[in-house]
C-alpha cells in the first residue's frame, strides 16, 4: 500500500512538470526592501522568478544590507507554491539563505551563515506588468532572522 502511494504522489510530480499551463516557461523580475527583525538590518533585494511548471517557481535572491558598520549580505534560493492564478497570488516558500557578513571592528573577518527558510507571500497584480510583492520568511537555526519585504514585481512575459 504504502509503495502505490509513492508511485502516485510521483505521478503527480511528472504531471505537473510536464503541464502546459499559464505560467510555464515564464519569468518575473522584483526589486523590493527587506528588513530584518533580529539585526535590524535594513537592505535592497533583487530577485529573479522562474516558472519550471504551473505553480512551483525557483527564486533566486540577492539582498544587500546597510549596517552601520561593515558589511552584509544575502544570497537566497527559494522554491516557491502558488495556492491562486487570480488577480491576487498567494505562495509559500521554502529554501536555503546564505548570509555573508563582515563586521567593521571584528578581527573574525566575513563569516558565513547558511541556514533553512519558509514563508508565505503574494503577488498582488496592479496591471498586466506590474505588481505589489509583500513577503515573510523565517530562517532557521543557526540564523534564527525573521525578514520581512516589500516589493515591486515586473511580469517580464
Amino acid at each position: 500500500m504504502r509503495s502505490r502511494k509513492i508511485v502516485f504522489a510521483l505521478m503527480l510530480c511528472l504531471v505537473s512538470f510536464l503541464a502546459n499551463a499559464q505560467y510555464k516557461g515564464q519569468w518575473r523580475a522584483i526589486h523590493a526592501y527587506e528588513w530584518s527583525g533580529s539585526d535590524y538590518l535594513f537592505g535592497m533585494n533583487f530577485t529573479a522568478e522562474y516558472f519550471p511548471a504551473h505553480y512551483l517557481s525557483i527564486a533566486p535572491s540577492y539582498t544587500i544590507f546597510l549596517p552601520a558598520t561593515g558589511k552584509a549580505s544575502s544570497l537566497d534560493i527559494h522554491a516557491r507554491y502558488y495556492l491562486t492564478e487570480k488577480k491576487n497570488q498567494f505562495y509559500g516558500l521554502a529554501g536555503v539563505q546564505h548570509y555573508f557578513y563582515n563586521k567593521e571592528f571584528d578581527n573574525r573577518g566575513k563569516q558565513v551563515v547558511r541556514s533553512l527558510s519558509l514563508g508565505a507571500g503574494g503577488m498582488l497584480k496592479l496591471n498586466e506588468s506590474l505588481g505589489f510583492n509583500p513577503e515573510i520568511k523565517y530562517s532557521f537555526s543557526p540564523a534564527n532572522r525573521l525578514v520581512l519585504k516589500a516589493g515591486v514585481v515586473y511580469f517580464i512575459n
